[in-house]
Formats: structure tokens, sequence, C-alpha cells
């Protein structure tokens, strides 16, 4: 098994290669911050604790292969970021007046679009952005035994991390 490495080292790592290739990212995440990041050729398993709603710290790790469970969510649809026009907005809108097909259709064109870069939306004239779809489950562990063996080994890091880094604030929770 993969050691994890903290948070504040993985997490800038997945987004250099979001940024250089947008394309092909997939998510699954829960309420309890289990995280999957997916690209067309690699896997991440994190478990993020919320700081603020601007900072986390955590612990992660590149899962070394690949298996059934996460081929199967490499086929929904494509993650991203993806800027929207005023157009784009009434289109929304509108089309959520229109009954479920036209929603369907409105979005479906919208995740179409080829997703941008960090740096490419930094440069772009559009105040709008859509960002996702992110998947949700209750838990990542009942996924996969392997999954939920790596979830059990993240959650400790992440609390040993943060107890390390936050011992005040670690403290207020128990």
């Amino acid at each position: 098994m993969t050691d994890p490495e903290p948070a504040e080292e993985i997490v800038p790592r997945i987004l250099k290669q979001y940024s250089e290739r947008p394309r092909g990212w997939h998510i699954m995440n829960t309420p309890r911050g289990e995280v999957l990041v997916l690209s067309s050729d690699s896997a991440f398993q994190l478990k993020l604790i919320p700081l603020n709603p601007r900072e986390f710290t955590g612990a992660g790790v590149e899962l070394p292969e690949s298996n059934d469970i996460v081929d199967s969510i490499r086929t929904s649809p494509e993650f991203g970021l993806r800027p929207l026009s005023e157009a784009d907005l009434q289109g929304i809108a509108n089309s959520m007046s229109g009954g479920d097909e036209s929603a369907r259709q409105e979005v479906g064109e919208i995740l179409s679009r080829t997703p941008l870069s960090l740096e490419d939306l930094s440069t772009n004239e559009s105040s709008h952005i859509l960002r996702g779809p992110v998947l949700s489950r209750p838990d990542l562990g009942s996924l996969s035994p392997e999954i939920l063996k790596m979830q059990m080994a993240l959650d400790r890091s992440a609390n040993k991390t943060f107890r390390k880094r936050y011992p005040m604030r670690a403290g207020m929770y128990g």
C-alpha cells in the first residue's frame, strides 16, 4: 500500500495535472471529506479536513492501479471548469420552465464543451463558471474493500496531520 502524503503536497500535484490536461477528469466525494479524483491515466484518493471555506488539511495517495470501480466512475460525465455566457445562463433559466428534456439538453450542451485549465480560466472574459459535475455518495468505503482499506489509512493520517499542525483546533473536537 502506498503511504499517504499530506494534502498540502498532493493537491497541488493534482491541480498541476489538471491544468496541463483538463480533459478526462472525474470526481466523487462524500460529506465526510472523502474524495476520489480520477484522470484518464491516474487516480487519487483523499481525506480532506476543512479548516475554513478556502483552506483544508488532510492526506491523500495516488492509487497504484485501476480497478473495475474506478473504471466505472470514469464512464460518468467529465468534470471540468467551463465558462458560461449570459446567453448560457438565460438558456438554463428558460429551460427550467420548459421541462426536463430541454434542461437536460441545455446542460448537456454545456457539459460537452472542452473544460478550461486554471490558467486559461484566469484569462477568460466570462464572469460565470460551471464547475462539475461532481458525483457524491455517503461514503467511498462501500465502493470496494481496497478503497475502504485505503480510506481507513487516510482517515488516520489526516487526523494525525490535523492534530499535529492544528493542536488547539484539534483539541476542540476531542
